[in-house]
């Protein structure tokens, strides 16, 4: 895994900024099964799986048929499952371009330009756009921590928050993370858009807006009326390690996200949800939320040592409710608008393919039936996510009867805060801050 600064005449990577008062996150290694290591000096990243040398698989999660060493569809090609077909849109990534996939057709939606790469996609609750984060590269030059009067001249590769289309048309860019100071040019960190049920505000994993390693990687509003990036939100961490993946409950009242933990060389996540100002921790080793269309489920990654399986959540009490995979190397589950299907990544040796699984049932008596794969052998970019909408399916915002959060916290009046006062089905949030 590399850095996302690296000296232009170095071939060996460095880190960002150097190692102090910077932001850790976690990420995953697997040859196999998953190992999880913490990265150091800012460099975020999702908790998923990619290549490496120093895990020693002790089961395969997905057996391969004997004989067989899968390779994965050409660049330019996405091989779905012609039994299973999709409904409305699913969007997802391979080799830094977002694919859309309806019934049983998937095609290319962006195209990598001088090097960028697509990632991280979110659908506008009204379908008509997907947010997404572009990374681009670009010459840049910072002051050298390590030397304050010296400058370094690096290759940057820098986020920007970017939205177009289903169909393709009128890309734009939202936010660029690019600062600059006279001729220095250095960036910030924006990652894992959520849009709200209002479509108003995209909540983001940042550190910014000021100059970057200021504070850790933390969960920031972003007003898509005034284009503001607001501060970080008042959440609990576990510093430096930050904050990551919002996700907005379908009715706006909550937002779920990952405190990311440290437990010797593996990561300990928790879900939280914030609300009116209020935190509370709902499940501990579990990462990456998913709401149910009606609310009262998350879908979420648990991690238990070095596997992940997908999970689902009372989203009142965090108490586990149901068990969908377990074969270690599955993650990153998306909830269907229409409450009764799944998709998650997943690995088989070491190809990365969406997997679907009906839902039946209720409560203790969920029931699921695993369709794999949705994609086959495709090769998907497993750092990203995916993201769903179907036509008459979505999230319904709630008016909140009280302002919660000031002008000052949120950049602007025009963005909202989940309310406190939730729906008798909602989680009921408490200030607890440990």
């Amino acid at each position: 895994m590399t850095d996302q600064i690296s000296p232009a005449n170095e071939p060996r990577v460095r880190r960002s900024f150097g190692g102090d008062r910077r932001s850790v996150a976690p990420a995953l290694s697997l040859v196999g099964l998953l190992v999880v290591g913490l990265l150091t000096a800012q460099v975020y990243r999702n908790w998923t799986p990619t290549l490496a040398i120093e895990a020693t698989p002790s089961a395969t999660p997905v057996p391969v048929k004997s004989g067989q060493t899968p390779t994965p569809a050409p660049t330019q090609t996405i091989a779905t499952n012609p039994e299973i077909a999709v409904p409305g849109t699913l969007v997802y990534a391979k080799s830094g371009n977002l694919w859309v996939q309806s019934g049983t057709t998937a095609r290319q939606l962006t195209e990598s330009v001088d090097g960028s790469q697509a990632s991280q996609p979110a659908f506008s609750p009204d379908g008509q756009w997907i947010y997404y984060i572009d990374t681009r590269i670009t010459p840049g030059k910072w002051y050298n921590v390590d030397n304050v009067g010296e400058v370094t001249h690096f290759t940057l590769y820098y986020p920007v928050l970017c939205r177009i289309h289903p169909d393709g048309t009128e890309k734009k860019d939202i936010l660029s993370s690019l600062i600059r100071k006279g001729s220095l040019k250095t960036f910030y960190w924006i990652r894992q858009p959520s849009v709200s049920a209002s479509g108003t505000t995209v909540a983001v994993v940042s550190d910014g807006p000021t100059v970057p390693g200021v504070q850790d990687t933390m969960i920031h509003y972003f007003n898509l009326n005034t284009r503001k990036l607001g501060p970080a939100l008042p959440l609990p961490e576990t510093s430096p390690l930050g904050l990551s993946d919002p996700e907005f409950s379908p009715d706006g009242r909550y937002l779920a996200y990952t405190m990311e933990g440290r437990s010797g060389r593996y990561g300990a996540p928790s879900i939280w949800l914030y609300s009116g100002g209020s935190t509370h921790k709902l499940a501990s080793g579990m990462r990456g939320a998913s709401w149910s269309p009606d609310g009262k489920y998350l879908a979420a990654t648990k991690v238990v040592g070095d596997t992940l399986n997908v999970v689902v959540l009372d989203a009142t009490s965090g108490k586990q409710v149901a068990q969908v995979t377990s074969d270690g190397a599955s993650w990153a589950p998306v909830w269907s608008p229409d409450g009764d299907k799944l998709v998650y990544m997943h690995l088989t040796g070491a190809i990365v393919d969406l997997n679907m699984v009906y839902i039946s049932g209720s409560g203790a008596n969920l029931t699921f039936k695993i369709e794999p794969n949705l994609t086959d052998y495709s090769g998907l970019d497993g750092q990203s996510t995916a993201a769903w909408y179907i036509p008459g399916y979505g999230p319904t915002p709630t008016a909140s009867p009280s302002a919660t959060e000031s002008p000052a916290a949120t950049g602007s009046t025009a963005i909202p805060s989940p309310s406190a006062l939730g729906s008798a089905s909602a989680p009921a949030a408490s200030a607890t801050h440990s």
